[in-house]
């Protein structure tokens, strides 16, 4: 009966364009939520070498470095937490025409912290098992000389479609099971085994979200780079009179742009994929949360905090 339902995937798109344009504050907690993967860096001449020799020289440094990285590492992880169940939480409110904030949205996230942590931990562990397990053979057998390379590619192409189906198993599991968690309350399992089912039963809906988005990504690219440019020309004509006065007026304005930029797409991207998550829930006659039976009008953020009714 489900696969006769067809979904408005524009309106999925103009819906969150709506909500991200008009809640601006959730750009705060997209740029955390989008946060993530490293950086690259591109060293010139020897400058790589004698960074090596400073810190070999001053090993106090480098601990210091390091251990200051450690702490920055872990203030964007629980940042990164506290703002995915807030950008659930908020999205999903805002789709329902309630009134939402930024006092709202954090405290959904700190509630839902530790179960998000949860998800998440059980996540990486299920990733890291499953590609070990697609990747040691692949390994072992480069180890056996020209045959074994050979062997190894035949692998690797045997592997790679199962390894790239549960990617998107596991991409889209987790994605549903943080809103089953954020919007029903569900424990760590009883959100991976309701994202798991509403996977199951609309793969093929929550892959042409995915591509909606990847779209999405690429139009915000082409766009982001267009302002890049625009931004950089009085940046550069400063730069022709003196280049470190517009390397010292550009840098900042650029970085500024990049992470309000960040944000924005970032909230943009929690907000489709929690209205699909809706609508694929109200496929299902399960709606996402108790409260959808009362008028929006009637309702204020706090009516909706848990599926059975006020906040105590």
């Amino acid at each position: 009966m489900t696969s006769t339902v067809n979904i408005d995937y524009w309106s999925l798109v103009s819906r969150s364009l709506r909500i991200v344009w008009r809640y601006k504050f959730l750009w705060f907690f997209g740029f955390f939520a989008s946060a993530g993967g490293g950086s690259g860096f591109n060293w010139v001449d020897d400058a790589g070498p004698r960074v090596r020799d400073f810190f070999l020289q001053n090993p106090g440094i480098l601990v210091f470095v390091i251990v200051g990285l450690v702490i920055v590492w872990l203030i964007f992880f629980v940042m990164n937490l506290i703002s995915t169940g807030a950008l659930v939480a908020c999205t999903h409110g805002a789709g329902r025409g309630r009134d939402i904030s930024f006092g709202y949205g954090w405290r959904e996230g700190l509630s839902a912290f530790w179960r998000l942590l949860g998800l998440t931990v059980l996540a990486i562990l299920a990733f890291l098992m499953v590609t070990a397990v697609c990747a040691i053979p692949v390994v072992l057998a480069l180890f056996g000389g020209t045959a074994g390379i050979v062997i190894a590619v035949v692998i690797g192409a045997v592997l790679f479609f199962p390894y790239l189906a549960f990617l998107f198993l596991l991409t889209f599991t987790v994605t549903y099971a943080e809103r089953e968690v954020v919007l029903a309350g569900a424990g760590v399992f009883d959100a991976i085994y309701a994202g798991w089912d509403l996977t199951k039963r609309h793969f093929w809906r929550s892959m042409l979200v995915w591509l909606v988005m990847l779209a999405s990504g690429l139009v915000f690219f082409l766009g982001m780079l267009i302002v890049l440019l625009i931004l950089a020309v009085p940046f550069i004509l400063i730069g022709i009179a003196n280049l470190v006065a517009g390397l010292a007026l550009g840098i900042p304005v650029g970085l500024a742009f990049l992470i309000v930029a960040s944000g924005a797409y970032g909230s943009y991207e929690y907000s489709v994929w929690t209205l699909a998550y809706d609508e694929f829930k109200r496929i299902e006659g399960a709606p996402a949360d108790s409260a959808d039976s009362t008028p929006a009008s009637a309702q204020s953020p706090t009516d909706w905090r848990t599926p059975n009714g006020p906040a105590a």
